[in-house]
């Protein structure tokens, strides 16, 4: 299981809850919770062998790009990040979310994301970087912060080339201000030198679970990257930064939820699985910073029960028909916990438990 809260050393990161939001805020939550099937937004789990287009319709739900649907895979890390202003999109109302992203374009959603302000005096510092670019506050200011620099040959920063994962993580990085020297000259992911200018990043990215790894635990430092792919991997870093803002923890775990269903009913299961443990994670994680809130305890038994369903399906899809069962019988026990946790959770915990009951028929198991 992905585990986004490790014990690292992140720089400025302090974050200070008032206990009123955060209980305004969580009355919110136990009602969205409730009505969260009310509102169609889970598609039921019998229909996971359906097409897209006839599950209740939720995977049709705009982020407010066309080509973005409900079923894309970066399609909470998309949403999050629109609403929050951070990225836009094109005339034509498209993301382009699989389109290859430059060094310019990468810059200013960084610094966007970072919170950091492009108020940096104009220089000519690059030769092919102009004080009409739209682009020149953000290399500027990125060469002021860094983690930029012209090209030793001819002093460009070749704004117009697709920026590669080794480039993206240094400038996410040394931008959102996380110390990655505690892996200094360590030999982490397989392929990696550990004397490669960008060992510490793409290392300290391979232990947080923010980057893609093949079989072997190996990653492709030299793969350039799509505008949906830096954005996935900014959230996943947003969420460890918010670590300890329980508020922010739950709206994102919520969101997860919503996706889970959504990504079952179009056969996606591995990302159903993703969702899964991401909600999972991030709720557990909300209980450790409070442990002696009903509301929080819920949703972390309602994350947990829904991972447990997904678990189930698999083994069900496998064939393992007997594990599969056990499974169910978690997710009902689980979701049981959540309604007793908190009895706000009622609808989407008897929602689950009716899924997992509907597993148990299909694979001849018992209810314990």
């Amino acid at each position: 299981m992905l585990n986004y809260f490790r014990k690292i050393k992140i720089k400025n990161n302090k974050m200070n809850i008032k206990q009123r939001k955060i209980s305004i805020y969580l009355k919110k939550l136990s009602v969205a919770l409730a009505v969260l099937t009310s509102f169609g937004v889970i598609a039921p789990l019998a229909m996971a062998q359906e097409s897209a287009s006839t599950a209740s319709g939720t995977q049709m739900v705009s982020t407010g790009y066309n080509d973005v649907s409900r079923t894309h895979p970066n399609y909470t890390a998309i949403t999050y990040f629109s609403q929050a202003g951070v990225i836009g999109g094109y005339a034509d109302g498209t993301f382009k979310p699989d389109n290859a992203i430059n060094r310019a374009e990468v810059l200013k959603i960084i610094l966007k994301g970072s919170g950091i302000e492009s108020n940096e005096a104009y220089g000519a510092y690059f030769p092919d970087v102009t004080e009409k670019d739209w682009f020149a506050p953000f290399v500027i200011k990125a060469r002021a912060l860094g983690f930029v620099k012209g090209n030793d040959a001819d002093g460009t920063f070749a704004p117009g080339r697709q920026v590669n994962l080794a480039e993206f993580l240094k400038m996410l990085f040394v931008a959102s201000g996380v110390d990655v020297s505690a892996l200094e000259g360590k030999q982490v992911v397989p392929n990696i030198p550990a004397d490669a200018w960008y060992a510490n990043y793409v290392n300290y990215a391979a232990v947080l679970g923010i980057v893609p790894k093949d079989a072997n635990g190996n990653v492709d430092a030299a793969r350039p990257l799509s505008r949906g792919e830096i954005v996935n991997m900014m959230y996943l870093l947003s969420i460890i930064l918010n670590g300890k803002d329980t508020q922010f923890l739950l709206s994102r775990a919520e969101a997860e939820m919503a996706q889970i269903e959504v990504y079952i009913a179009a056969n996606m299961i591995a990302y159903a699985k993703i969702a899964s443990e991401l909600a999972y994670d991030m709720t557990q994680q909300a209980y450790k910073n409070m442990p002696d809130n009903a509301v929080v305890l819920g949703a972390a038994k309602i994350a947990k029960a829904y991972d447990l369903l997904v678990d189930s399906f698999i083994l069900g899809i496998q064939g393992q028909n007997e594990a599969a069962a056990q499974k169910a019988n978690e997710v009902i026990d689980k979701a049981t916990e959540a309604w007793e946790a908190n009895n706000a959770t009622q609808p989407i915990a008897k929602h689950i438990k009716d899924q997992a009951r509907k597993i148990l028929a299909q694979v001849g198991g018992v209810e314990q």
